[in-house]
C-alpha cells in the first residue's frame, strides 16, 4: 500500500499547472542604482599634513599619549552604549536561529481525556437496543508537518534575519567609533584647559613681574601710579579666569568618567600637553570610504533587509504546500490505545490558500515596497553625507592646521615685541602703556595658541571619525 494518496491524472495535472502558474508570476525587485557618492572619490585631492596611508585600527594610538590610550581602552571595555548595542547584535544573532529552525519539520503531541458519552455510543445503544453508559475517553495524536519552501519565504526569512544581524554589529561599529572619538575629543578638552591653566599661571607671574617693575619706576620719578593700576587690573583680568578654567576641566573629567564607565575620576589624572601628530595623517584609501564607515554599511544592510521583506510578504499571495503526517488511536479506552488495530495514521501535502486576505496581503506587499523604496532613499542619503562629512574634516583641518602656522609666527614677534617693550620702559624711552599694550598682547596671543593647538587636536579626531576607522 503507497505511502502517499495516489490522485487521479487530471487531479494531479491541475495541481502541478497551477503551481507553475504562480512561480510564472513571481517577480523580483529591480535592483537600486548606486548613490552617486559611489562614483566619487574623497581623497583625490589632500591637504598638507595628510598622506594616503592605510589608516590604522587603533588610530589614536598616532597621538603617542600613554593616557590617552588609557581613556580609550577603559571606554571600549566599560562604556554602557557600547554594551547595550553588544547585546542588540547577541539577540539579532539569536533570532537568525530561531529563523533557520523553520526549514525544519514541527511536531506536535496532544492526549485529551474526558468524560461522557458520544454520538457514536449513542448509535451503538440504539442499533442493540440497550443504554449507553457514560465513560472515560481518551485521545491521543501527534502531527508532523513540514513546509515546503516553494516560493522562497523561510529561505528569504533567514537572509532577513541575518541581514537584520549584520545591520546591529554595523551599528555595533558605529558606536565604538563614536565612543572612542568622544572620548578623545573629552580628553583633549581637559589638556587645553589644563594647559590653558599653566599659561594663565604664567601670565600672573610676568604680571606680578611687570607690576614690581613699574613700582620701582614710579619711585624713580619715571613712571606714574597710573602704569601700576593699569597692570593690576590686567594682573585680575587673567586672574578673574582662573575658576571657569578649573571648572571646565573639572567638566572634561566628568565626561572622561561618563564615557568610560567609571563612577568617579582622580583629580590628578589629566594630561601636561596637548596630544598632537608627529607624522602626516594617514587617510587611506579614498574609494573603499564607505566600507569603512559604518553608518553606510548599515544603511545598505538595512537595504538588503527591507529587500528581503518584500519578498517574505510576497510570498503571502500563493499557497503554502505543506507535507504531514498524523498519527491517532481509534479506540478510546486506555486499555487498547496501543493496540494495532486502533492505530491509524496519514501522510500527503496539504496545499492552503487564504482567499479572504488577498486584497490585505497584496496592501501588505504595497507597504513593503513603499518602505523598499524609503531604505534606497535612505542608503544613498548616507552615502552622499559620509562624501560631505570628510570634505568637511578635511576642510576644517587644513583651516586650523595653516591657523596655527600663523599663531606661530605671531607669538614669536610678540615675545621678541615684549622683551623690547619692557627693556625700552627701564630705559624710561617708553612708557607704561607700551608695555602694557604689548603685555596684553601677548597673553591673549598665548591663550590663543593654546585654544588653537586644541583645536587642531580636535579637527584630527573628527578627520579620524569621518574617515571611518578600521572597524
Amino acid at each position: 500500500m503507497p505511502l502517499l494518496p495516489s490522485f487521479p491524472f487530471p487531479a494531479r495535472f491541475a495541481v502541478v499547472a497551477m503551481l507553475g502558474v504562480l512561480a510564472a508570476c513571481t517577480r523580483q525587485p529591480a535592483p537600486a542604482e548606486p548613490a552617486a557618492a559611489l562614483l566619487a572619490n574623497p581623497l583625490a585631492s589632500v591637504p598638507a599634513g595628510v598622506s594616503r596611508q592605510p589608516l590604522p585600527e587603533q588610530w589614536w594610538a598616532l597621538f603617542q599619549d600613554p593616557q590617552l590610550n588609557h581613556w580609550v581602552q577603559q571606554a571600549l571595555a566599560h562604556n554602557q552604549d557600547l554594551a547595550q548595542a553588544e547585546a542588540n547584535v547577541q539577540a539579532m544573532l539569536a533570532g537568525i536561529g530561531e529563523f533557520d529552525a523553520r526549514r525544519w519539520p514541527s511536531t506536535s503531541m496532544g492526549f485529551a481525556a474526558t468524560y461522557g458519552m458520544t454520538a457514536d455510543d449513542q448509535t451503538l445503544a440504539e442499533a442493540t437496543d440497550s443504554h449507553a453508559p457514560a465513560q472515560w475517553q481518551f485521545n491521543p495524536g501527534s502531527e508532523l508537518a513540514y513546509q515546503v519552501d516553494v516560493w522562497g519565504q523561510v529561505r528569504a526569512a533567514i537572509e532577513h534575519a541575518r541581514a537584520q544581524a549584520e545591520a546591529s554589529a554595523a551599528a555595533l561599529d558605529l558606536v565604538r567609533l563614536q565612543v572612542v572619538a568622544q572620548t578623545s575629543r573629552a580628553y583633549i578638552d581637559q589638556c587645553v584647559y589644563a594647559a590653558r591653566l599653566d599659561e594663565a599661571k604664567q601670565s600672573l607671574q610676568t604680571l606680578d613681574h611687570s607690576v614690581q617693575l613699574s613700582e620701582r619706576q614710579r619711585q624713580a620719578g619715571v613712571a606714574t601710579a597710573l602704569d601700576s593700576e593699569r597692570l593690576l587690573g590686567l594682573r585680575e583680568q587673567v586672574r578673574a579666569q582662573l575658576p571657569m578654567l578649573v571648572a571646565r576641566r573639572q567638566m572634561a573629567l566628568y565626561e572622561l568618567s561618563m564615557l568610560s564607565g567609571q563612577a568617579s575620576v582622580a583629580d590628578t589624572a589629566t594630561c601636561t600637553t596637548i596630544p598632537t601628530l608627529s607624522a602626516p595623517l594617514p587617510a587611506g584609501d579614498g574609494w573603499h570610504l564607505l566600507e569603512r564607515r559604518p553608518d553606510v554599511r548599515q544603511a545598505e544592510r538595512e537595504l538588503q533587509a527591507a529587500s528581503l521583506e518584500t519578498d517574505i510578504v510576497r510570498a503571502d499571495l500563493y499557497p503554502k504546500v505543506i507535507f504531514g503526517a498524523s498519527l491517532t488511536s481509534s479506540d478510546h479506552g486506555l486499555a487498547n490505545l496501543g493496540d494495532s488495530r486502533a492505530v491509524m495514521f496519514g501522510i500527503g501535502p496539504l496545499i492552503r490558500w487564504e482567499f479572504p486576505n488577498i486584497k490585505a496581503n497584496r496592501a501588505r506587499v504595497d507597504k513593503a515596497e513603499a518602505l523598499q523604496q524609503a531604505q534606497v532613499a535612505h542608503y544613498r542619503g548616507m552615502a552622499l553625507s559620509a562624501l560631505k562629512d570628510v570634505r568637511q574634516a578635511l576642510a576644517r583641518y587644513d583651516g586650523e592646521r595653516q591657523q596655527l602656522q600663523a599663531l606661530d609666527s605671531a607669538l614669536t614677534h610678540s615675545q621678541r615685541g615684549y622683551a623690547l617693550a619692557q627693556g625700552n620702559y627701564r630705559a624710561g624711552t617708553v612708557d607704561g602703556l607700551a608695555l602694557l599694550d604689548s603685555e596684553r598682547e601677548l597673553i591673549r596671543l598665548r591663550g590663543s595658541h593654546v585654544e588653537a593647538r586644541g583645536r587642531l587636536a580636535q579637527a584630527q579626531v573628527n578627520l579620524f571619525r569621518a574617515l571611518g576607522g578600521r572597524w
